[in-house]
């Protein structure tokens, strides 16, 4: 404990002078010392002058320990919720994609004083605006949108926003979804499409997406570790399991839902072309207890 300059004085006449007194008055003085030193505000020293900060190059700014205080905030949330991974995990998943903007504020602290069935119920909600949102990203449109694109894409392909995303053709062109009928039109994909040969490796990724498409994608309502045997909690198990569209059935991965009539594009009066596709029937998302 830090003592007053001047008290300490005090203290060193008295202890210096200790001979001359009575044991009385030397123990009133110590008394009268404890009761100043209780009463006056001790100062603390002063800190050195700091040094300036060494300049960064290029004007830069320097890097602050974002990591360390990242780890750091994470075991004091982690404490908050009494070390439960999986309180952990249906809290991020509330402030993250919880519809409502009041939840995406809460704190730790106010998320462990809410009774757990309200907890679970907005477990329930923030999960379901996720797929809401995912199966808008990860799903192609109707083939009828594009029947030229869905007829010849590798993946996903997206008209969201106004033609820019990128699309694959099977015949190895990449470019805007907006630019379509002009690549069906190109020298390099009517020298192509004399043959319409594809390789059997990209046959097989595009049968493995599709595969993925139809077993679907799991989404938990707290955490991997939820639904596991081995986690003793089981505070939010089940989920919502949902079924994109990554990759379009066409005639490689699915030679049998065309025939041969229906692999080179009809021509209408106009001079027009169009490509006959079939109708997706999509799978509706299943809520897993």
């Amino acid at each position: 404990m830090s003592v007053n300059p001047k008290l300490a004085t005090l203290m060193r006449v008295i202890d210096d002078n200790q001979a001359k007194m009575t044991e009385g008055e030397y123990l009133e003085a110590m008394n009268a010392l404890a009761a100043l030193h209780r009463e006056v505000p001790v100062q603390a020293p002063q800190a050195p002058p700091q040094q300036p900060a060494a300049p960064v190059p290029n004007g830069g700014r320097a890097a602050a320990p974002a990591a360390d205080a990242n780890r750091l905030f994470a075991r004091q949330v982690l404490e908050t919720m009494n070390g439960s991974v999986v309180e952990l995990r249906a809290w991020e998943r509330v402030i993250k994609n919880h519809p409502d903007p009041y939840y995406n504020r809460i704190l730790a602290a106010q998320w462990m004083q809410i009774p757990y069935v309200e907890r679970f119920r907005l477990v329930r909600e923030a999960v379901e605006y996720l797929v809401n949102t995912s199966e808008i990203k990860h799903r192609t449109p109707e083939p009828s949108v594009c029947p030229f694109i869905s007829r010849h894409a590798v993946g996903l392909w997206s008209v969201e926003d106004d033609g820019n995303k990128n699309w694959e053709c099977v015949c190895g062109y990449i470019g805007k979804v907006k630019h379509w009928k002009k690549h069906e039109q190109s020298e390099r994909h009517q020298d192509w499409a004399k043959h319409r040969t594809v390789s059997r490796r990209k046959i097989q990724n595009m049968k493995a997406a599709i595969h993925d498409d139809e077993a679907g994608s799991f989404i938990p309502f707290a955490s991997y570790a939820s639904n596991s045997v081995s986690n003793p909690e089981r505070l939010y198990h089940g989920g919502i399991r949902m079924y994109p569209v990554w990759q379009d059935k066409n005639e490689w991965t699915h030679p049998e839902l065309y025939a041969d009539i229906h692999r080179t594009p009809k021509t209408a009066a106009d001079g027009s072309t169009t490509w006959f596709v079939h109708r997706r029937e999509l799978w509706a998302r299943t809520y897993v207890q």
